[in-house]
């Protein structure tokens, strides 16, 4: 059943298995594997069927850019993304000696049969095309056409179904015409309530917009509200101590960590190229691929460099443009917002934003003189990056979360070392040359925006002294509590975060299932 909780009608506390506290990607597909396997449960989403301003936050760090970073809405922030899917790294899952705090404590190889099945569920044609060896022979012949050096730079392939995935749609009609699986919308979580020995939660209360109160008691809770609200809800659970719950190690809020984005620097190619694969290129009428470029684990290792990716985007003219990069930056999130005239003025006036969105829409066969490298970056993470408790509070008296986003010096470090290996080591002069001759022609600093990737504020580690949740997303010391977001992630990548946390969730219906749909099963 799926209805705005101010219209839930039964009283007292609501009894099911589990409860799931958000509806995006992560909420999204437990919902959609929790019902293939029959269990019962209830989300609890903040947000309508429609964009709501229900939760907020205070931003006391570098300011995000974007025009909007999430959704507060039913399929929540699955409702602004373009659907670029790629998963993480095998060496993302690895301890890097020159990358503090990384280290998964899960193998790549434990995660591939839950990112086969999260891709199915979104729309990837075929996960094969991730390694270049599964490509078409059609878009293989492509990737040897941009001549650079292997031994700094490999490619790193992504695919785009054109028709994106919205939890919108896979949240509602999982619940529809069901009876014993709920979605109430408008219902802000606000604490988690222990049961005896404070070692299990027994109950989540929450209040509608209205200010009417609901708590859901279940065997398993699930949040899944994203990186900026989810530390706050563990961190107002202070019924279960006054550092909130599974904070016994001062890390629920820390190492929040984004994709810094933005151009770097631009390629000229001394003879006219065209190689579509780099841009975006069609694979078949329903998914488009395309492929990035990362700096080799041998490159990383000896100059202390995080797994960055950039992409070769094509230009039609020289140097860097600022202007266009900010019309295109508005355009991202243009369906969560209406085309202000200012916008619409911006766009048609502006020839090489023009042109790069017939390239891009239509695929036409151009050849382009220049290349802006498009850097999407992995922050190293930082404990002073975080998610607190601000002073303010909400309509209900809870305290927001307080927001302190932070780019540290090594984070820019990485970047100046980046453009050196660059300029000096990844391309032939043979091919190239560079409209930026120096570091401190780039700007990079006042350039890059956030990338709305929120990641690593309820970190996953081996022990409770190194993260929040465990390998199975269960939260130290709370027996029946997992997180299944963002904002699990050790370590941010170079990708944007839905795959990883689609297959997270796949991963985690499964145990879930085990836990409370078997034993009920048999006890039956």
């Amino acid at each position: 059943m799926l209805m705005d909780g101010n219209e839930w009608t039964p009283s007292g506390v609501i009894d099911t298995e589990v409860c799931i506290i958000g509806t995006g990607i992560g909420g999204g597909t437990l919902v959609n594997r929790l019902a293939a396997k029959g269990c019962r449960f209830v989300v609890l989403e903040a947000g309508s069927a429609k964009k709501s301003d229900s939760v907020t936050f205070e931003n006391v760090g570098r300011h995000f850019v974007m025009p909007a970073t999430r959704s507060i809405e039913l399929g929540g922030t699955s409702n602004l993304w373009h659907g670029v899917l790629s998963p993480l790294d095998r060496a993302d899952f690895e301890t890097r000696s020159w990358v503090p705090g990384s280290g998964w404590p899960i193998t790549y190889d434990e995660l591939l049969p839950h990112y086969r099945e999260a891709a199915e569920l979104l729309g990837v044609e075929r996960y094969a095309y991730y390694d270049q060896a599964g490509l078409p022979e059609e878009f293989a012949r492509q990737v040897p056409l941009m001549p650079f050096d292997g031994k700094v730079i490999e490619n790193k392939f992504f695919q785009q179904p054109l028709a994106v995935t919205r939890f919108k749609r896979i949240v509602t009609r999982a619940v529809i015409d069901s009876q014993d699986r709920h979605c109430l919308l408008n219902v802000v979580a606000l604490e988690l309530l222990p049961g005896e020995g404070k070692r299990v939660v027994d109950r989540v209360l929450a209040r509608t917009a209205s200010g009417r109160s609901i708590e859901v008691r279940a065997k398993a809770f699930v949040v899944a509200a994203g990186a900026l609200e989810t530390p706050r809800l563990l961190l107002n659970s202070r019924k279960f101590g006054d550092a909130g719950v599974g904070n016994q190690n001062d890390l629920v809020g820390r190492y929040l960590m984004d994709h810094p984005m933005g151009n770097l620097l631009q390629v000229q190619f001394k003879k006219r190229l065209r190689a579509p694969i780099y841009s975006d290129t069609k694979s078949s009428p329903a998914v488009k691929l395309k492929t990035g470029l990362l700096f080799t684990r041998e490159i990383q290792e000896r100059e202390g460099l995080p797994n960055h990716c950039f992409f070769i985007r094509p230009s039609f003219v020289e140097g860097i443009d600022d202007e266009s990069e900010r019309i295109k930056l508005a355009l991202l999130t243009l369906r969560h917002r209406r085309m202000t005239f200012s916008d619409f003025v911006k766009v048609v006036t502006n020839m090489n934003v023009i042109a790069q969105v017939l390239a891009y829409k239509t695929w036409l066969k151009v050849t382009y003189r220049y290349g802006d490298l498009f850097f999407l970056t992995e922050q190293m993470p930082s404990a002073d990056s975080r998610v607190t408790l601000s002073d303010k509070k909400d309509r209900f008296g809870y305290p927001i979360a307080r927001v302190d986003w932070r780019v540290s010096r090594a984070d820019l470090e990485t970047m100046q070392r980046s453009f050196r290996v660059i300029t000096t080591q990844a391309f032939s002069r043979e091919h190239f040359d560079f409209t930026h001759k120096a570091w401190t022609d780039t700007g990079w600093e006042e350039r890059f925006s956030s990338a709305a990737h929120h990641v690593g504020t309820v970190r996953m580690g081996a022990t409770a002294r190194t993260g929040v949740v465990d390998s199975s997303l269960r939260v130290f010391g709370a027996e029946n509590l997992y997180v299944c977001d963002g904002s699990v992630f050790t370590t941010a990548g170079n990708v944007n975060n839905s795959l990883t946390i689609s297959a997270l969730a796949c991963r985690l219906a499964d145990r879930l299932a085990h836990v409370v749909v078997a034993p009920a099963a048999q006890a039956s």
